[in-house]
């Protein structure tokens, strides 16, 4: 999409027909959505119409120093009005995978 000019649906056509698992958020609780491949290229395709996203100004050093926990664990979903955050949680997960309350 990003360097070939394809809009979400003619990158999808290729994958049309294959089963994949619908993404969810990586927390710990039940999820109440279903977000498939088509709907982040539909987003994708939707934040370059309003200039949200432009590879060639994108920041990746700020987006993995954000990214992660310590940080904040956040993202911009609008550039400078709409930032989403890691879904809270009651236990913290170690390395281990051992949880302790937080």
């Amino acid at each position: 999409m990003i360097y070939m000019g394809k809009t979400a649906d003619e990158a999808w056509l290729p994958f049309d027909g294959v089963h994949f698992v619908a993404f969810r958020d990586a927390s710990y609780l039940p999820c109440s959505y279903k977000c498939t491949i088509l709907d982040c290229l539909r987003g994708l395709e939707f934040g370059m119409r309003m200039n949200w996203f432009n590879v060639d100004t994108f920041n990746v050093r700020e987006y993995e120093f954000y990214e992660q926990v310590e940080n904040g664990d956040m993202n911009w979903v609008i550039p400078g009005k709409f930032m989403a955050f890691s879904t809270p949680h009651a236990k913290n997960i170690g390395d281990d995978g051992v949880s302790s309350p937080v």
